[in-house]
């Protein structure tokens, strides 16, 4: 008996022992301080209204609260590694102005940021996320127009030196081949409002082609190409001209009394208001967009070539090209000013500007951030914000 009595013992003390090493122990846990930061362009919207999400990578478990005016935040959260999601939405106002004329813009804009992977543990951890405008172009995008043109040494007007850069602004290599860059009919100088009867689409008045069999240009990450009006060294032609084109990637060509650089290759003339030659006005005065056309070219004409009526009761052949084709696009007014616009608010809010024809001065895309010794350029969709006004031309390069 006393053997059996001695087994129940130990077997009883075995059990409590074991319980108690299984149960579960007290998970610590952490005040956690979140603050936002926001980006110049978005403080005026305040700093309220964000919704904060804490998701413990290990757990899956969410933690969620909404920002007040302070724009800071108490939550006590177990402790572990969390990613921290900040999103909220704002009306931004746009102002731009040219000598006592200012326009102003309207932006709905999507805010949010992201932290990653920090480390909550011990009494207290303070963390602040660094919120940015939702950026908008992770392909191709438009990062510089020079259509001002030169002076030459004899006050004379250069515009061969004019050029537009296209920038691969996604982590992945792009193929050019296919793209076009496209120049709005309307005249942003006009007060008029026209071509109301196709509200989803940009009517244009030149369509020129990046040729290639679908992988014959590629863009790496991070780079350029420079389509040129002539590609030549430009300094050395005129002693006032800022750019060097002796390098472009492509240029847009006319037959008859356009000069042909046979280094340089031509883009494609799919259609052309000019009978002559192409020329970027040099006020600006005009939207420019980037698309690639769904099929060949010539089925993408046949379907989308439209008569347009003139001021004189006659009507001329345009092209409509689909908003949802558009890929980027940049509007440009004359010294902060606007007429009317081509672009609708959902591809441009606002415009940018040069202050005067052949002041050597171009539009060029601010740098968003820096990221593994490459750039990436801003673009909210709003030019006004996006680009530098009366930028110094500089293809190639980014800064």
């Amino acid at each position: 008996m006393k053997t059996v009595f001695s087994f129940k013992i130990v077997l009883l003390m075995l059990i409590i022992t074991i319980f108690t090493a299984c149960q579960l122990q007290e998970v610590p846990f952490t005040k956690v301080l979140i603050s936002i930061s926001l980006p110049v362009d978005a403080v005026q919207g305040g700093k309220d209204g964000y919704v904060v999400i804490l998701t413990n990578i290990a757990t899956g478990r969410k933690l969620t609260d909404t920002t007040d005016t302070t724009g800071v935040l108490n939550l006590i959260a177990e402790e572990g590694v969390y990613n921290v999601e900040v999103t909220g939405q704002k009306d931004l106002v746009t102002t731009v102005s040219g000598g006592t004329t200012q326009q102003t813009y309207i932006q709905h804009a999507e805010i949010r940021g992201l932290l990653e992977k920090s480390l909550v543990k011990g009494e207290q951890v303070d963390l602040n996320i660094t919120l940015q405008i939702a950026q908008k172009g992770n392909g191709f995008v438009i990062q510089e127009v020079y259509y001002t043109g030169s002076t030459t040494p004899a006050n004379g007007h250069y515009y061969q030196d004019q050029y537009i850069e296209i920038f691969n602004n996604s982590d992945s290599v792009l193929y050019a081949d296919g793209l076009s860059v496209v120049e709005s009919n309307h005249l942003s100088t006009s007060s008029v409002i026209e071509y109301t009867n196709y509200p989803n689409d940009l009517i244009v008045g030149a369509i020129y082609t990046i040729p290639g069999d679908g992988k014959t240009y590629p863009v790496l990450p991070g780079k350029s190409l420079v389509i040129a009006s002539l590609g030549i060294n430009h300094k050395t032609a005129n002693a006032n001209s800022p750019v060097d084109l002796e390098k472009a990637n492509f240029e847009w060509f006319d037959a008859g009394n356009d000069v042909d650089v046979p280094e340089v290759p031509n883009m494609i003339r799919n259609f052309c208001y000019s009978n002559t030659i192409w020329v970027l006005h040099t006020r600006g005065a005009h939207a420019y967009a980037i698309f690639k056309a769904p099929g060949s070219y010539a089925d993408f004409l046949s379907q989308n070539t439209v008569s347009i009526p003139t001021a004189s009761g006659t009507s001329v052949p345009r092209v409509k090209v689909p908003h949802s084709l558009i890929q980027d696009a940049v509007e440009l007014g004359l010294g902060g000013i606007i007429g009317s616009k081509s672009l609708p608010s959902s591809i441009d809010v606002s415009f940018s500007y040069c202050d005067a024809s052949y002041s050597g001065k171009s539009v060029r895309r601010k740098v968003l951030k820096w990221e593994n010794g490459r750039a990436y350029l801003q673009d909210t969709n709003n030019s006004a914000k996006d680009f530098i006004p009366n930028a110094t031309p500089k293809p190639w390069e980014v800064e």
